[in-house]
Formats: C-alpha cells, sequence, structure tokens
C-alpha cells in the first residue's frame, strides 16, 4: 500500500503557499478551490467564491470574461490576459479529466502589473531616445538651404547622372510624375554646366494656349499683332540664348510647335513671329514630361524626330512611393521653411513621421509639401502628433500596402503586423472601450486585449 506524502490539509496548505493563483472548478465552471494567492491577486475570498459559478462573477461585472468559461467551451487548454481588481494578470486554464469526461479546469494565475510597468518603463525610455535622436536629426536639417533631397539609392543614381552630364550641352529629358521635383533637376543640370552665370529660362508648355505659347517662344515683331505697339518682343529662346531653356510639359507642344523647335535645335537660328530675319541663338534645351513620350511617337502625338534629338540624355525621376528615405529629410525641410515662414517652431512626433513615411504620396513631393504646410499652420500645439495627421493619410495605409513592395524585403508577416497595427490605432481614435472595438472588429475582447498587447499599444 502507497503512503500518502501528504494529508488533505497539508496539500491545502502547501497550494496556499504557492506564489501562483490556483483556482479549480467542475465542469460546469463552478469554484471547488481557491487558494490564497488568488484572495491576493482578484480581491475576492474564499468564503464569497466557494460554491458559486464564475459565470456569476462574469455577469456582475467583476470578471471582464472568463478563461474558466472559455476552457470548458474548447475543451482544451487557454492562454490569456486579463485586467482584474485593477491588475494586468496572465491565466493559463487547463482541463482535467476522468477518462474521457471532463471532471474541471484549473487555472494557474500570475500578477504581471510590475512586469508589464516595466515594459512600459522600457518603451518610454526608448520613445524618449527616439525623440532626442529626432530632434538632433531636424537640428542636422536646419542647415539645409538646398531644395534638393537624395537619401534614397533611387535618387542618388539620378544625382549622379545629373552630375555627370551637366557639364555638356547635350539635351536632356527629364521624365516623371507630376510633383517628383523635375524642375530642380532641370535647376541643378544648369546651375553646374559651364553656363551657369548665362540665363536660365523656363517655359511652361502646358499652362498657355498654342498661339501665346508660339510667341512665348519664339517672340514677335512689332507688326505681328494688332496693338501691340512698336516694340520687339524677344521670346524665351531668344532670352536664354547661351545658356539654358527648360521646356516643362513638353508634350502639350502641337505638332507645328515641335517642327519649329526641331528645326531650331537642326539649324541653331529661328525667325520670331512676323519677322523674316534669321536670329542665331546657341542655348541648352532641357525638356520635361510625365507622359511617356514612346507612346505618343507611336501614337503620331509627338515628332519622333524631336523625341530623338531631346532624349540624348533621359532622366527618369522615381516618384516619392519609391524613394521612401527621402520623405523624412523632405519633411524635416519643409517643416524648417514653413515654421521659417510663419516664424513658428513647430516640430513632428515620431508616431506622426511613421505615419507620413508610410505615406504613398501620389502627389510625390508636391503635396508632400502642401501637407506639411497644412499640418504646421492648423496644428495649434508645438508637436504634429498622429492625431494631427489627415484622415486620407491614415486611411490610404489601411486601403493600401504598396509601399511594402517585394523590392523592400518585407517578410508577409511584418506586413500582416503592420496592416493590424495601424487597424487597431485607427479603430481606437473612434472609440477607445475595448468592448466596443470588440464589436466593430467582429471579436471577443480578450483578443482586442491580447493584440494591443501585442503590438505595445496602450488603451487609454
Amino acid at each position: 500500500m502507497t503512503e500518502k506524502l501528504f494529508t488533505y490539509e497539508e496539500f491545502q496548505s502547501l497550494i496556499d503557499s504557492s506564489y501562483d493563483g490556483i483556482h479549480i472548478t467542475d465542469d460546469k465552471g463552478v469554484t471547488r478551490f481557491y487558494n490564497r494567492a488568488c484572495e491576493e491577486i482578484e480581491g475576492i475570498s474564499k468564503e464569497d467564491i466557494i460554491g458559486r459559478s464564475v459565470q456569476e462573477f462574469v455577469d456582475s461585472g467583476i470578471y471582464p470574461e472568463s478563461i474558466t468559461l472559455e476552457a470548458i467551451r474548447q475543451k482544451k487548454r487557454v492562454n490569456m490576459f486579463q485586467h482584474i481588481n485593477g491588475k494586468l494578470v496572465m491565466a493559463s486554464a487547463t482541463p482535467f479529466y476522468e477518462g474521457a469526461r471532463m471532471k474541471g479546469i484549473i487555472v494557474n494565475s500570475r500578477d504581471i502589473t510590475s512586469l508589464n510597468t516595466l515594459q512600459s518603463d522600457l518603451e518610454d525610455a526608448k520613445r524618449i531616445s527616439r525623440n532626442y535622436h529626432m530632434e538632433l536629426e531636424q537640428m542636422k536639417y536646419r542647415e539645409i538651404d538646398s531644395d534638393l533631397i537624395a537619401r534614397d539609392p533611387e535618387m542618388e543614381k539620378v544625382i549622379r547622372m545629373v552630375m555627370r552630364v551637366a557639364p555638356v550641352k547635350s539635351s536632356v529629358l527629364i521624365q516623371g510624375e507630376p510633383g517628383v521635383g523635375k524642375s530642380v533637376i532641370a535647376h541643378l543640370l544648369h546651375s553646374y554646366s559651364p553656363v551657369k552665370d548665362m540665363p536660365f529660362m523656363k517655359l511652361d508648355c502646358g499652362a498657355i494656349t498654342e498661339g501665346l505659347l508660339e510667341a512665348e517662344l519664339f517672340g514677335h515683331e512689332p507688326s505681328a499683332f494688332i496693338g501691340s505697339g512698336e516694340t520687339v518682343r524677344k521670346g524665351v529662346l531668344e532670352l536664354a540664348d547661351g545658356g539654358t531653356l527648360f521646356l516643362d510639359e513638353i508634350d502639350a507642344l502641337s505638332i507645328s510647335l515641335q517642327s519649329k523647335l526641331l528645326t531650331v535645335i537642326q539649324e541653331g537660328q529661328f525667325t520670331r513671329i512676323g519677322g523674316g530675319e534669321k536670329i542665331p541663338v546657341d542655348v541648352r534645351i532641357i525638356a520635361a514630361t510625365n507622359k511617356n513620350l514612346e507612346n505618343l511617337v507611336k501614337e503620331s502625338g509627338f515628332r519622333e524626330e524631336l523625341y530623338y534629338r531631346l532624349s540624348v540624355i533621359p532622366i527618369n525621376i522615381p516618384p516619392l512611393r519609391k524613394r521612401r528615405d527621402d520623405i523624412y529629410p523632405l519633411v524635416m525641410q519643409n517643416l524648417k521653411k514653413v515654421n521659417g515662414k510663419y516664424a513658428m517652431d513647430t516640430r513632428i512626433d515620431p508616431k506622426a513621421m511613421d505615419c507620413l513615411i508610410g505615406y504613398h504620396w501620389p502627389g510625390n513631393v508636391r503635396e508632400l509639401e502642401n501637407i506639411v504646410e497644412r499640418l504646421v499652420v492648423t496644428t495649434s500645439d508645438s508637436v504634429i502628433d498622429y492625431e494631427h495627421i489627415p484622415f486620407e493619410i491614415k486611411n490610404a495605409q489601411i486601403e493600401s500596402l504598396s509601399f511594402m513592395s517585394v523590392d523592400d524585403s518585407y517578410s508577409l508577416n511584418d506586413i500582416m503586423a503592420h496592416f493590424e497595427k495601424q487597424v487597431l490605432l485607427n479603430v481606437m481614435e473612434v472609440d477607445e472601450d475595448v468592448n466596443s472595438m470588440a464589436k466593430k472588429l467582429k471579436v471577443d475582447p480578450t483578443t482586442i486585449r491580447r493584440k494591443f498587447h501585442k503590438h505595445g499599444i496602450k488603451l487609454k
């Protein structure tokens, strides 16, 4: 006969001395054993809970949810973080069986409030460190005066090409989406050329009608227009003589004007409107477009000979969504400009910056400049927080994860984790109540708490 190691009273005393809470129920959830640690953790006395169903405590709101009932429902071990009696509790509920029949549930629980506080302190320390880093970055970018930012490897390639071709007189065709900075690149080409001290003239071909465009480009004699007076009007082509002529939106030129421009490039001379004299001109032409000129050539919308003359050196500027490393310094540069413009000292919170970096910027640099100015002038505080970011930017991150491309080497887990965190942040902005958030996302409140804990988001 096997000798018993402990009497029942000794066993109960031993379990009572355990640091972890031990709560045992039958298969219906009625409490049969409840040790001293459970009393301290949950704030419920043995007398009040022994013989009663845990469902009563859920219904009365003492338990926000019951891990015991969940283990009974699932018939397997369940782990959960719970907020009970003002504490963060880590609990594990395990069914035990007699043969094939579930006999009850044993729950082990531990108060991890102090551990969670330590984690929060560590997170706060990391956030403070990051803020200091951002402050240092802000100080560094206060010294930037140039309109050009090229921190991303893709943009660095563009700048290297610009530096290589700036000294030569060959025509350059700059291509890129609206707002990527084609004008900045054109100015850079001129600034590093041998004729940097000569005129730089720009003509936006898409901004004016064809009749006025021809006069702006070639100029006109006094007799060319009724009421024009007796003064010769020089066009930008003549004004740029010896320097650089930048033709933006070159695709807007009519076929007729394309032919005249081609003649200028081939012969190095032109005639003013209403005049007969051939005027020699020595000018480097830089053209820019946001259209695919090769396709326009195929569709007979652009002269093939002019296309080849202009694209001796093609430069393609990638959109901002493909040069993500440029977003941070661009935001900082424009923040500096707007602060100077309005005599302000507005800064940006790291979380808000992350949101801007994650946005796909369909309007490219121009859109970024507008957004930064809007944030500075509409934010009443001295710091731009996540809450100040326009809804369309935060919502775009939910609707599209295109910025996490395969080329960026993000794993599927990275992408899903980022998406999940953004969903939680956006839902919390609308309603901070856990039950309401759970209802909106069609999950139970326990899942909401677990997800918030996983992503390090503090419930308010």
